[in-house]
Formats: C-alpha cells, structure tokens, sequence
C-alpha cells in the first residue's frame, strides 16, 4: 500500500503534463461548419518572461480542408484565462496553400498572465481569387513589346503572374510582324513557359510624325521627299512628315533611316 501512494503523486504529474502538452484544434469558420481550415497549434513555450509579460514561441500545422486553392488569410491568435478573458494575442498567416493539403506555419504570442484556450479572429480573410501561375514569357529575337489580354506587361523575356483561365498575349517589335497566341493557366499548376519566334517584315514601314505607320515598299529618297508604294498605289510623302522608316527583311543590309538626314538613298 505504501508503495502504491508513493507513486500516485508521479502518475498525477505525468497526466498534469500530457494535458499541457496536448495539441489545440482549432477550425476557420470556429463553427466547423463549411470549415476551410484547420489549425493543430503544439503547446507554447515561453521564451521570455517580465513582470507577468510573457512571451511564447511554437508552431502550427495547418490544413486546407476546403475544395479551392486560398491565395492568403491572416488570423489574430487570442489566448483566453479559465473566465474566457483575453490574455494574449498572436498570429498566424496562410499563403498559397492547396487544396487538402498541409503547411507547417511559426507561432507568436504575447501574454499578460497564464492561459487556458485559444481562439482565432480573422484579420484578412481567403478571397475568391485563384493562386496566380508564374509563366517566363519569351521571344525570339528578344525585346519585344509584350501585353497580356491587350494590357501593357512589359518587353520580353519577362515574368508574369497570371491568373488560371484562357488568356491572349501579343508581341510587337519594329521591324517584325506583330505576333499573337492563346495561353490556357490551368489552376495550381507547375510555373511555365511561353516562347515565340518573331517573323521579320517583308514590306518597309513608314512611321510618320503623328503616329501613322504606313507598310509598302520604298521607291526612292531624297532629302525633300520619299517615293513609297503602298498596295499598289504610289504616294510621294514630304520628307518632314516622317519621323522615321525601317525597311523590310527582304533586302540585305538594310538600316532604319531617320527623317532629317541630308543624304539621299535609294532601294536596291
């Protein structure tokens, strides 16, 4: 009998222990209904501790339990005493966590007394916009103009964020045709890749002072003015009016020549 009593003060410390150390399970909505996360928080250790402050350090293991990528949610951490009051405060962030899957995530909390539960309080709460997919966008030569769906994004290679669905990119370079394809971002998938090859411009391209650019063929120029065919029909242009020309593919050698210079060229 003497023995049994002895040992009854160790069996009540170890089970004052394992109930300290037993994980904290907690869901996003709390009601657990329709629930879209879920925390499993280890026991806190205290990391500092000054007139009744103290500090605490661990680590939770969250889980995605909804059926949708969440891109970001935030949450405040609140420790509460044996009366439901709050006695501590925290916080916890989720980022780019897939559907069913897992992420460990750091713990930090500040209290002002001893603690019995814990709740959780939205700060920034899941959108329903999809994780973006990075794609490394290329071409061939290099230094195009790039737009995604018609918006401005950017001069090639270049790397884009883009939501899940059916997209349109465009390139544009002078001398070279303006080229176009459809890219499809299947959601949570790999970063990857687009690359096209750019075809040169088989006629010459006229760019005059207000923007206007004008594809034919040179015929001749002179310091006054410029002999340009475009669908078959010729027209003489003041040498004034264009800003500058850059000549098709097709011949060889061939430079961009700019309005003002004194010399005359002809095509060969």
């Amino acid at each position: 009998m003497r023995k049994l009593i002895s040992s009854l003060p160790v069996l009540l410390l170890f089970l004052a222990s394992s109930t300290f150390a037993a994980d904290t399970i907690l869901t996003w909505p709390p009601s657990g209904k329709d629930a879209m996360l879920r925390f499993t928080i280890g026991k806190l250790r205290s990391v500092s501790s000054v007139s009744g402050q103290s500090d605490y350090l661990g680590e939770a293991l969250v889980e995605n339990v909804s059926a949708k990528t969440i891109p970001s949610a935030s949450f405040y951490l609140y420790l509460l005493d044996k009366s439901g009051k709050r006695v501590g405060e925290g916080y916890l962030e989720v980022t780019n966590l897939a559907a069913g899957k897992k992420a460990k995530v750091p713990v930090s909390v500040h209290a002002m007394g001893s603690y019995a539960t814990m709740e959780l309080a939205a700060q920034h709460l899941p959108s329903d916009e999809p994780m973006k997919i990075k794609t490394s966008i290329s071409s061939q030569p290099a230094g195009a103009s790039l737009k995604l769906d018609a918006q401005d994004s950017g001069v090639t290679p270049e790397v884009l964020p883009i939501v899940p669905g059916k997209h349109v990119l465009e390139f544009s370079k002078e001398g070279y045709t303006t080229a176009s394809t459809t890219l499809e971002i299947v959601e949570n998938a790999m970063p990857g890749s687009v690359e096209i090859e750019l075809s040169p411009l088989t006629l010459d391209t006229v760019i005059l002072r207000d923007g206007t650019a004008l594809l034919g063929n040179v015929v001749s120029m002179t310091s006054a003015s410029v002999d340009v065919t475009v669908k078959n029909r010729s027209t003489k242009l003041d040498r004034g009016r264009i800003a500058r020309i850059v000549f098709g593919q097709h011949r060889s050698g061939a430079r961009a020549a700019t309005a003002g210079k004194t010399s005359s060229a002809s095509k060969q």
